[in-house]
């Protein structure tokens, strides 16, 4: 069996600029000594006939975390995983021009030194189902089948989030 595919345009993929995104606005503030209040508003940046699954948002939270409670959720669920050290959010689907919000509240070990939590950043997985970021689309497919073989001329189109990260 072969498959060769021809592309339309072949330098398409490295010119396009990509369509999907996410703006995400968040801050943290001590609240006394050993508290830490977090807050993370995300805003889907596509269009709204595009739903992006399986969304996964990771929040860094200090190294001498204790347990993280989450106090507010707009959608999906949210907790503390100990052994990522972060509060992960998950969205089973997240359609485009929406804004979420989730509100966490962090209870730290007491430590002998007080050094500055530098924040890392906050990471984002998802997939998009039947959309391409670059843009490309197949326009034409032919199916050479020497048997009797009725194929199904069908196409997936399927993008998913590598390294998405914000800084915040």
């Amino acid at each position: 069996r072969c498959a060769s595919f021809v592309p339309a345009r072949p330098r398409a993929c490295a010119f396009a600029r990509s369509r999907l995104g996410c703006r995400g606005g968040g801050c943290g503030k001590m609240l006394g000594r050993n508290k830490l209040e977090l807050s993370l508003q995300v805003t889907a940046m596509y269009d709204k006939n595009i739903t992006a699954t399986n969304v996964q948002i990771d929040i860094p939270c200090p190294k001498n975390t204790a347990r993280g409670i989450v106090h507010k959720i707009d959608h999906g669920r949210a907790r503390f995983e100990p052994s990522k050290g972060a509060i992960v959010w998950r969205i089973r689907r997240f359609p485009g021009r929406h804004e979420y919000t989730v509100l966490a509240e962090v209870e730290l070990a007491s430590t002998v030194t007080d050094k500055q939590w530098v924040k890392p950043p906050i990471t984002m997985s998802f997939d998009v189902p039947q959309f391409t970021a670059s843009g490309l689309r197949v326009r034409f497919l032919k199916v050479q089948e020497k048997s009797n073989y009725k194929p199904v001329k069908w196409i997936r189109y399927l993008t998913r989030a590598g390294s998405y990260q914000h800084r915040i």
